[in-house]
C-alpha cells in the first residue's frame, strides 16, 4: 500500500485534499520537528484538479504523510520548487514543532504595545531602565511540560496566531527550580525555549503528534509531553526483532558510534539577563578512571539563564559517558509488527543468536548474542510505502 499524501490549511487543519506524488520521503525523529519531501507533476491532470500553486501555499499549508490512517509525518511547508523543464513542483515541509522557530515568547499585549514601552525607568532607581513587566511571562508550580504548553497557548491567543493544536491536562510542580520566567525583550523563538526545556537533565519529551479529526475532513495536532513522572514519550508496546533468524523480517543493518560528545569535565556560562558572570562546571570521572584522556565541553548559547542551578542543570547534561551509538535497519512497514504497532519512543527488543562460524548463525560483532534492548528513536520512508528505515539508541539502563 502506497503511502497516502495529503494538503490542508494550516491554521485550521481544515480542506484535507488528498495529492498524487511522483516520489517522497517522510523522516520522523524523537523529540524533533518530521521532516517531509515530495514531488508533484504539474502535467498530472489530477493533480491540475487540485490547483496545486494555491493548494500548496508554503506556511500557509500542511503536507503530510500516512499509511491508512496512521499518520506517519507532518507539518508546515515551507519550501517549494518549481521546475518547468520536468513539470514538477517539490514540497519541502517539516513537523508542527518547526512552527516554534516562527514565533516569540511574548504576552498577547505584545501585538499592540508601542515598542517605546519595552523598556521603562526602574522605580527603584530613576537613572536606569529596566525590561517592562507586562511583557514578562513568568510561570510558577508548573510541570516543565505545563509551561511549555502555557507558552504554546500564549502564542496561539494572538491575533492570526491559531493552530490545529489540542493540549494535554495541566500538571503543577513544587520543584523551584522548574519556575520560569522569560522577559519580553529577550525576543527569545519558541523553539529554541522547547529544545532548552527537553535537554535539561529530567526535563520533558516533547511530540506534536498529528492525527485525522474525528470528522475525518482535517487534521490536527495532540501537543505530547513527558509527565513529571515519566519525562519519556513510550507506550507500553513490546516489540521483538530477530535479527538472525531464518527468513528475518531485518535486512541493512548497521550501528554507528560517534564519540565527539565525551567529556568528563562540562563548562556553561550564563547571567547576560541580570548583568552578572554566572560559570558552571561540572566533574565526571568515569571516562578518566576507565583510561579515556581527559575530555572538555563548552556551551555559551544558555548566556540568559540567571539561576546558577539551572545553569549546573545543563552543564551536567553535557557530561557524556559513552559514545552516541545508533542501531538501524529496514523492515517491511506492512510485516509483523507493522508500522501502525509501534511509534517514535517505544522500547523494542532486538534478538541476536550466539555466533557460530561453522553453523552460519549469528553475527560475528555481536559474538555472544543476547537480546538488546533499544528505544525507537527514528523511523522513515518513501512514498512506495513497502520499507521503513528504524533508528534506535540504547535504553537507558545501559547508558
Amino acid at each position: 500500500m502506497a503511502t497516502r499524501w495529503v494538503v490542508a490549511d494550516l491554521r485550521t487543519g481544515d480542506r484535507l485534499m488528498d495529492i498524487p506524488v511522483v516520489s517522497g520521503t517522510w523522516d520522523d525523529p524523537l523529540n524533533t520537528a518530521e521532516s517531509l519531501s515530495a514531488t508533484i507533476s504539474v502535467r498530472d491532470p489530477q493533480v491540475q484538479k487540485l490547483a496545486p500553486r494555491s493548494a500548496t501555499t508554503p506556511a500557509k499549508t500542511i503536507l503530510a504523510a500516512l499509511d491508512g490512517d496512521t499518520f506517519l509525518a507532518g507539518g508546515p511547508i515551507w519550501a517549494r520548487r518549481y521546475d518547468r523543464d520536468k513539470g514538477t513542483v517539490t514540497l519541502g515541509a517539516a513537523g508542527m514543532q518547526s512552527i516554534g522557530d516562527h514565533r516569540l515568547i511574548l504576552p498577547v499585549i505584545a501585538q499592540t504595545l508601542g515598542v517605546n514601552q519595552f523598556i521603562i525607568p526602574d522605580p527603584t532607581d530613576t537613572k536606569k531602565t529596566i525590561p517592562n513587566p507586562q511583557l514578562q511571562t513568568a510561570y510558577t508550580g508548573l510541570w516543565l511540560g505545563t509551561i511549555l504548553k502555557r507558552v504554546l497557548q500564549q502564542a496561539i491567543a494572538w491575533t492570526g496566531g491559531a493552530l490545529p493544536i489540542i493540549f494535554q491536562p495541566d500538571e503543577t510542580s513544587t520543584n523551584t527550580d522548574h519556575d520560569r520566567t522569560i522577559e519580553g525583550t529577550e525576543f527569545r523563538k519558541i523553539g529554541d525555549f522547547i529544545r532548552d526545556t527537553t535537554r535539561v537533565i529530567g526535563g520533558p519529551e516533547v511530540n506534536f503528534q498529528g492525527r485525522l479529526r474525528a470528522d475525518r475532513k482535517g487534521i490536527e495536532f495532540l501537543f505530547q509531553t513527558g509527565t513529571g513522572a515519566q519525562p519519556l514519550i513510550t507506550s507500553t508496546s513490546d516489540v521483538v526483532w530477530n535479527l538472525t533468524a531464518p527468513k528475518s523480517p531485518i535486512s541493512n543493518f548497521q550501528v554507528d558510534e560517534d564519540a565527539t560528545g565525551l567529556a568528563s569535565v562540562a563548562w556553561q556560562v550564563g547571567g547576560r539577563s541580570t548583568d552578572t558572570v554566572l560559570t558552571s562546571r561540572q566533574t565526571d570521572s568515569f571516562l578518566t578512571d576507565a583510561g579515556f584522556p581527559l575530555l572538555e565541553s563548552f556551551d555559551s548559547s544558555h548566556t540568559d539563564v540567571s539561576k546558577q542551578a539551572t545553569l549546573d542543570g545543563w552543564a551536567a547534561a553535557d557530561l557524556q559517558r559513552r559514545p552516541l551509538e545508533t542501531w538501524s535497519f529496514d523492515a517491511q512497514m506492512h510485516g509483523k509488527p507493522s508500522i501502525a504497532e509501534y511509534a517514535v519512543g517505544d522500547f523494542h527488543t532486538i534478538r541476536i543468536a550466539k555466533y557460530n562460524r561453522k553453523a552460519r548463525i549469528g553475527d560475528p560483532w555481536f559474538p555472544q548474542g543476547g537480546d538488546f534492548r533499544r528505544r525507537l528513536v527514528g523511523r522513515s520512508g518513501t512514498h512506495k510505502g513497502d520499507v521503513v528505515k528504524l533508528q534506535f539508541a540504547p535504553a537507558l539502563e545501559e547508558n
